[in-house]
């Protein structure tokens, strides 16, 4: 018995629905509008399914004039990544197709391999400091230029420390030589 009221309850609703937009469609038109807006001539009278311009912008998309400068965050987050978010990192892009990356923290080279800009236009990486969450990608993006033909150096600067083995210099030369039985001497930091 509950299940024939069900039955029947669920029919007479499916009716009123079908008369509803039959009615609502009787002139031809594409259906009477219900509720007006205050600007109701700049509004479609239905959803929009093409793409809106300016709405979104996709890396490599837009021209970049000699004056102009674009910052795209490649990572934003904390040291320990999380699937939608790298840590830091910044790539700086002049007009004159100069490419800059400012910091390179864990997370941050699938972003930069996903913009699919050559290697060898990615070549000076400034670091902050040295914890993962700055340099930790560091190895990735080097690898990286040697895998996909990388014909320059990779250039990087950043802070000393009290001493040698405490800075820049001396991490970088490490992962070279860690990195080396997979690169070769064909390109060096």
């Amino acid at each position: 018995m509950l299940a024939s009221k069900k039955f029947w309850s669920m029919s007479v609703m499916a009716v009123a629905l079908a008369l509803g937009y039959l009615i609502g469609h009787s002139d031809g038109k594409s259906g009477r509008e219900i509720f007006k807006s205050a600007n109701a001539s700049n509004n479609p009278t239905i959803s929009p399914v093409e793409p809106r311009p300016n709405d979104v912008y996709f890396p490599n998309t837009e021209h970049l004039a000699p004056d102009e400068m674009r910052v795209i965050a490649c990572g934003t987050g904390m040291p320990t990544t999380r699937a939608a978010q790298a840590a830091a990192c910044f790539l700086v892009e002049l007009g004159n197709g100069d490419k800059f990356l400012f910091d390179l923290g864990s997370g941050s080279a699938e972003r930069i391999s996903s913009l699919q800009i050559p290697y060898d236009f990615l070549d000076k990486v400034f670091i902050g400091h040295l914890h993962s969450d700055h340099f930790g990608s560091l190895g990735e993006l080097f690898i990286g230029g040697a895998l996909m033909g990388r014909q320059k150096p990779l250039r990087v600067w950043g802070p000393t420390g009290p001493v040698p083995e405490l800075g820049t210099a001396y991490a970088v030369e490490k992962m070279q030589e860690m990195y080396a039985p997979l690169v070769g001497k064909s390109v060096a930091a």
